[in-house]
């Protein structure tokens, strides 16, 4: 909020408050919505999000104008247009009784919401709440905005709406009947605001809610002032025909004879500065200018005997609970000697961690956020490391990731060029690289700044997960929502294309819950309470073991080369097996089942899977001994490489630490596009037992291998004691 100073506050939403702003760069005045996200509700939020959405798509002279949306304090900050004259309902009252309005200037006043409405319409925009408390206006009361759009629909071109919504009085017949309904609603609305417009009260009003439906269902407003023409009349009658068949649609009002002339006269002279004589001020003291305020129902006065909301009030408040125990951090090369990693002046233990190609994160206890910067000084020097594998090099540089005030992160993952952060209220923000689409921000720009998917905002996640170039989020009620790059059908919704937006995966023909998501590098992975494992993407060396084999699972019936919507992993020995974990590396994939045992399928070149091959290259094996004795609890998958944990603590590595096939002890391996091709090098493909300074009396909470770098591949692994 560096750009802006405030000026006052000048109402109260539903959902939080609304400040005048003057904004630094221009000296523009403002309104900034400031809606506190940890307390509202899915619904509250929903609505936030939607408005959000629909002010973007907007832009007309006529229509309250959307400039921006950042979280601030663990706000959700909507910047918007200020309307000093205030709404059209405050602006009626005041004129009192019998001081009526010219019919130029009803027109005028009329025509200015008849173009707004031509834009939202034209968009499949329905309004739903148009009012006169919603329509605003500037400081000399002849320039109209529509405002608040909390509530509105978009439309495919032909649906109708079903949901009643909207405030009493201008609910039109359909609504009241509960009948689906389209802009035709929104003419009514308009017709409406024309009554009250002409006679200062509004078309229909009663002391009881089944008396004011009986009023609308009727739709004979008292007459207006005989002081206006017939064709005033028969237009407010016109737009308020019970039958919405017999009502206009939004270009059949602006074709209306007395509508058009002032439409073509509004296009002249709108905005132009008025040559009036004024008469000498006696006074400086003036009155106060109305309020910005964009609906009855989401900006109230404020009582000053509230106490107004505080950072304190924002804060999540913390859990009473035993200290955590003693939490460890190791990262290292493949093959090298783990380094513990310091979490500098953070608090708490880590609970969750991962890598991108610049710098590693981990999420602590507390909700703070740390980077472990890996500079160039470092990378060259990983590959300068003698055969004997010890660190000889500078722990990465260790900060604390400056966060908005009571963001409290439980989940950190990154993909290629951007990461992504899980707050406890089930929150996603995510920054870096937009060119893929995985930051979910509906464009391709870059973030430097964690911003929220705004898509999400309804959305309580509870799991995500970073793909090379797209991202996956699984929600409170076991939802999938995913993103980013479509290629290879990794997305798994049908389509290969790029998605910038969040979109929710169908899984209803599944009949089963959702209880992780996995996203390697081109592909994703659903796990599920029954251990049937699903999948979508490239299945290069069938790594997703999509192939169809036989019951031995020797012989592959048929190969399958990519899939774009989730399917059951149906490869034998696999399809038979209760699957409770999997990851994914480049051009190889690795399971743990409900037994512990560990399979690995795919490219074999690098001796990533941990065996020496099969009969059939493409049928997923078991990894062999040591780690075939051990019941596994935890697997990652880099690159090149797979990394186990044992319910003993034991961690075991297996695989190349260099794209060139070139490990610690420059044995060359033979490389090749086929999957059957093996390693030569005897000592990569059977499982190493990491040595740790520190005996590992274990839990591990968090692996996070570090995908597609040449020159140097890390793992970082977090346990508690």
């Amino acid at each position: 909020m560096e750009n802006y100073e405030v000026v006052q506050c000048i109402g109260r939403g539903a959902f939080g408050n609304v400040y005048l702003y003057n904004r630094l760069t221009d000296k523009k005045q403002v309104v900034i919505k400031q809606i506190p996200i940890e307390s509202v509700s899915k619904d509250e939020s929903q609505i936030t999000k939607n408005e959000v959405r629909v002010l973007a798509m907007l832009k007309h002279p006529n229509i309250i104008e959307y400039y921006d949306n950042h979280i601030e304090n663990m706000a959700m900050m909507i910047v918007m247009e200020y309307a000093p004259g205030g709404n059209l309902y405050d602006y009626l009252r005041s004129r009192g009784d019998g001081n009526l309005l010219q019919e130029e200037d009803i027109l005028n006043l009329f025509c200015q919401l008849v173009l707004g409405m031509q834009h939202i319409h034209e968009l499949n925009i329905l309004h739903r709440d148009l009012k006169s408390h919603n329509i605003l206006l500037d400081r000399s009361h002849r320039i109209v905005k529509i405002g608040d759009f909390g509530i509105s629909k978009i439309l495919n071109s032909k649906s109708k709406a079903h949901t009643v919504v909207g405030t009493p009085c201008y609910l039109s017949p359909e609504l009241c009947q509960e009948k689906p309904y389209n802009q035709k609603s929104d003419i009514w609305a308009l017709g409406c605001v024309l009554y009250e417009i002409v006679t200062l009260k509004r078309a229909f009003e009663a002391e009881t809610l089944p008396a004011l439906i009986r009023k609308i269902m009727r739709g004979i407003p008292e007459p207006i002032n005989s002081r206006y023409s017939d064709e005033m009349c028969n237009f407010v009658s016109l737009l308020l025909h019970i039958d919405p068949t017999q009502r206009p649609n939004i270009f059949q009002v602006i074709a209306q004879p007395i509508i058009f002339p002032t439409l073509f006269k509004l296009h002249v002279d709108l905005g132009m500065v008025r040559c009036v004589s004024r008469p000498q001020r006696l006074s400086s003291v003036g009155t106060r200018s109305r309020s910005s305020r964009s609906s009855e129902d989401s900006v109230d006065q404020i009582n000053t005997d509230k106490k107004p909301l505080t950072k304190d009030f924002l804060k999540v408040p913390a859990c009473e609970a035993k200290p955590p125990p003693e939490s460890a951090v190791f990262f290292w090369r493949i093959y090298s000697q783990p380094t513990r990693l310091t979490i500098g002046g953070a608090e708490g233990d880590i609970c969750s961690v991962a890598c991108s190609d610049t710098e590693m994160y981990g999420a602590t206890s507390t909700g703070q956020l740390i980077a472990w910067e890996i500079t160039q000084h470092h990378q060259h020097k990983e590959s300068d490391r003698q055969s004997d594998g010890i660190a000889n090099c500078c722990t990465p540089k260790v900060s604390v990731v400056p966060l908005p005030t009571a963001i409290n992160v439980v989940q950190v993952d990154s993909g290629n060029g951007y990461m992504a952060v899980l707050t406890t209220r089930g929150i996603v923000l995510s920054k870096g690289n937009g060119s893929s689409g995985a930051l979910g921000h509906g464009s391709t720009t870059d973030v430097t700044q964690l911003q929220l998917v705004e898509a999400l905002l309804g959305i309580s996640a509870i799991q995500i997960s970073c793909g090379a170039q797209h991202m996956a989020v699984l929600s409170q009620e076991k939802q999938v929502y995913i993103w980013g790059t479509g290629d290879n059908g990794r997305l798994g919704i049908g389509t290969r294309s790029k998605q910038l937006w969040p979109q929710h995966v169908d899984l209803d023909d599944l009949h089963m819950e959702i209880t992780g998501v996995v996203c390697g590098p081109d592909l994703t992975f659903l796990t599920t309470t029954s251990g049937v494992l699903f999948a979508a993407g490239s299945n290069r060396c069938n790594k997703l073991c999509v192939d169809e084999t036989d019951a031995a699972g020797f012989e592959t019936l048929k190969q399958v080369e990519d899939v774009a919507k989730f399917v059951p992993v149906c490869s034998r020995p696999l399809a038979n097996s209760t699957i409770m974990q999997v990851a994914a590396g480049k051009e190889h994939s690795a399971f743990i089942t409900s037994d512990g045992e560990v399979f690995a399928s795919g490219s074999n070149t690098h001796g990533q899977l941990g065996h020496f091959g099969s009969i059939n290259s493409r049928v997923p094996v078991r990894v062999m001994e040591p780690v075939a004795l051990c019941k596994a609890v935890y697997i990652a998958a880099g690159d090149m490489f797979t990394v186990i944990v044992t319910k003993g603590g034991e961690v075991y590595t297996f695989g190349s630490s260099s794209s060139d096939g070139i490990n610690q002890n420059t044995e060359v391996l033979i490389t090749s596009q086929h999957c059957g091709d093996m390693p030569q090098n005897k000592e990569i493909v059977e499982p190493h037992l990491v040595n740790f300074v520190q005996k590992m009396k274990t839990s591990v909470t968090a692996l996070a291998p570090r995908w597609d770098l040449a020159a140097s591949l890390y793992i970082l692994l977090c346990h508690q004691s």
